[in-house]
């Protein structure tokens, strides 16, 4: 089994100024093994969705019908952070059978990019901190990976939720970093082998240019 300490090692580092989503700083025998268990299947994959800062002053909510806190939509770091995780699970073959998300548009957008085109669907679990609720649910979705062995499930929640589902927040972090993917394995809802195993992407925003003529 994989076992990696994230912070200074992360299962896989995506650079977005490249064409395609390219995996670096890690060596290649242990991104490989990495690879290999996303895409044999049976894993979730729980995150914080992406980059959503309070206070912005054009928040948008990409999905219908999702709730959007005044100035707590994504922003365009947190689009690109989701999108390239998207990119990189459907380069790398990374089978994802759904998604479950927050109804709060930075979770559901989020759910929506990373999962790739895979049904997306609130769910009251990412939301809550009710153990029975949560208890449920996890239930749920150890079937649900029992039924479907070769594919993988997301969950995408808040910095008080995804630790509930086995992300693991580091020494040194003062919360789970945003669109950040930890691999859980249910059904001990831990990361993988007892360590933690993260997709991290690196995304560059370039600000707009002004050009007069």
């Amino acid at each position: 089994m994989v076992r990696l300490l994230c912070a200074a090692l992360s299962a896989a580092i995506l650079t977005f100024s490249a064409a395609r989503p390219a995996v670096a700083e890690q060596p290649a025998d242990k991104s490989a093994a990495v690879f290999d268990l996303l895409r044999s299947g049976g894993n979730v994959l729980v995150m914080r969705h992406a980059h959503s800062p309070g206070g912005q002053k054009a928040s948008v909510g990409m999905t219908e019908g999702c709730n959007l806190q005044p100035g707590r939509g994504l922003d365009a770091e947190g689009f690109h952070q989701a999108r390239a995780l998207g990119e990189f699970l459907k380069d790398e073959g990374v089978p994802i059978l759904k998604a479950y998300t927050s109804d709060m548009c930075r979770a559901w957008d989020t759910a929506r990019l990373t999962a790739g085109g895979a049904p997306v669907t609130p769910h009251p679990s990412q939301k809550t901190t009710d153990p029975e609720i949560i208890a449920a649910f996890k239930k749920e979705i150890e079937a649900e990976l029992a039924a479907n062995p070769d594919k993988n499930i997301i969950l995408a929640s808040h910095s008080n939720i995804a630790p509930l589902d086995g992300a693991i927040v580091l020494e040194g972090e003062e919360e789970l970093p945003e669109g950040v993917i930890n691999v859980v394995t249910a059904p001990a809802w831990k990361g993988v082998g007892g360590g933690v195993v993260r997709l991290t992407p690196r995304v560059n925003i370039v600000s707009p240019a002004v050009t007069v003529d």
